[in-house]
């Protein structure tokens, strides 16, 4: 395929938007989409009522620190205080024993909408619930990708490179409480050069491609690339994602080249800025992530073999890295699971050797971590599988929590979540026993997920 991550960088459609939200909105849809399997709950709003609930559990991660116990006073879709005291004789208790509570957890990196393409027959690396060949199918299939995900405790998720403007209808439709979801950041179509990462290098020139759904949002130049942000602003996307240097996966490219120029990458962050946008970008190769560092961008997302000269402007300019450990790994599994052509497999050996080495510099420096997985490269249920790989690579637990929670945050921009304090969102998850003592508990389902105040009911949820 013509891209790292397979996963929709198709340009936003207005006429996909509105046939994705019409379908989201609808209730036959959402009654039909149950009939069918998929797990949707009618539609509901998610704004709590004013109930006062205490959770109670023997340990509790704020969001920097441990605490024990744990103990949580919840009013409504927020929190109140960490005091029993606080609650009054009429609140409902909830004791989920040996557990760890801990905000609700965010994922910097996913892929939520599936891909639409001309013929599924064509793309025969995809899982059968990856792609569709129509919008209905597509929005079906992504209300599971988000669902899988919140399952597993992420309570938010940032999408970087969505499909064709279903990634915005989900958003909506998940914020105006008719489906139950993480709440969504959603970037639209990534940003890439001609012929760059996001571009259909291998399609055929006798497949005829809807324009509306086809690869790509494609620009030459700043000016050019400064018009792409502009539309994005107009169709209402949360952050820009850009497509800086080639991918492992990626058809004709060299993964670890830079393919915008530092006057492009400039450009959009200036633009970006401009009307209140933070940038990520997808980079592999220690001088395109200089490139994209000294651009201005504000995460670096891959960051494979980034050096210690890198590392220390990333210090200086307060980038995040985010590494998508387990994006890699699952194209190495034995066996070859998910169908990887051999130059691409080649390409993804060498690559993994130059990210430990990358991922061990980053650890001893004092680059700040953000938790993202590139779901959607793989199946969105391990979107979980990151924890115990970045502690491999010598990061402490706490510091691999906190990059899941308030780091990640900090850098989508947001005040309200990632951390239990007072005035915060009642976005809640509790894992069983001390992932700080083993950080592989994260990998299992959490007994509790709480969405601004309500207890999710996890067995209605898609596995």
């Amino acid at each position: 395929m013509s891209f790292d991550c397979r996963c929709p960088h198709v340009p936003y459609s207005a006429r996909v938007f509105d046939e994705a939200e019409r379908y989201f909105n609808r209730r036959a849809f959402l009654a039909g989409a149950a009939a069918a399997g998929v797990a949707l709950l009618l539609p509901i709003r998610l704004r709590a009522q004013e109930v006062v609930t205490v959770l109670r559990a023997a340990r509790l991660f704020d969001g920097h620190d441990l605490h024990t116990p744990g103990m949580l006073v919840l009013r409504g879709d927020r929190i109140v205080s960490m005091f029993a005291g606080d609650a009054g004789s009429e609140a409902q208790v909830v004791d989920v024993g040996d557990a760890t509570l801990m905000p609700g957890l965010i994922d910097c990196h996913t892929h939520i909408a599936s891909w639409v393409v001309p013929s599924i027959y064509m793309v025969g690396m995809f899982g059968q619930e990856r792609v569709a060949d129509n919008v209905p199918e597509a929005a079906l299939y992504s209300i599971r990708n988000a669902q899988v995900m919140l399952r597993n405790g992420f309570t938010t998720i940032r999408d970087v490179g969505g499909g064709a403007g279903i990634d915005l209808a989900l958003r909506n439709a998940i914020a105006n409480g008719f489906i139950l979801g993480p709440r969504v950041f959603a970037a639209g179509q990534a940003l890439s050069i001609t012929g760059g990462h996001g571009d259909s290098n291998d399609t055929p020139d006798w497949v005829e491609e809807d324009p509306n759904v086809r690869m790509g949002a494609i620009s030459y130049g700043p000016y050019g690339f400064r018009e792409l942000v502009r539309e994005h602003v107009k169709n209402h996307v949360d952050h820009i994602k850009i497509l800086a240097t080639g991918g492992v996966l990626s058809y004709g490219d060299v993964w670890d080249i830079p393919q915008m120029n530092l006057d492009e990458i400039q450009a959009v962050v200036d633009e970006s800025t401009k009307f209140g946008l933070r940038v990520a970008a997808h980079v592999h190769g220690d001088k395109g992530i200089a490139m994209a560092v000294e651009g201005g961008v504000n995460s670096v997302e891959h960051g494979t073999g980034v050096e210690t000269a890198t590392l220390a402007h990333m210090e200086d300019r307060g980038t995040y890295l985010t590494p998508t450990l387990w994006a890699l790994d699952s194209i190495l599994q034995p066996g070859n699971p998910n169908h990887i052509n051999a130059q691409s497999v080649q390409k993804a050996e060498y690559a993994r050797e130059v990210r430990d080495e990358g991922m061990r510099r980053a650890v001893a420096s004092r680059v700040k971590f953000s938790y993202g997985t590139d779901a959607g490269v793989f199946p969105h249920a391990q979107n979980n599988k990151d924890f115990a790989m970045m502690a491999r690579f010598g990061m402490r637990p706490i510091d691999v929590l906190r990059s899941a929670t308030f780091g990640a945050a900090d850098l989508i921009g947001v005040t309200d979540r990632g951390e239990l304090a007072p005035g915060k969102l009642a976005d809640v998850v509790a894992f069983t026993g001390n992932p700080l003592e083993d950080i592989s508990l994260m990998e299992q389902h959490p007994p509790l997920v709480m969405l601004g105040g309500k207890r999710v009911d996890v067995t209605k949820l898609s596995t």
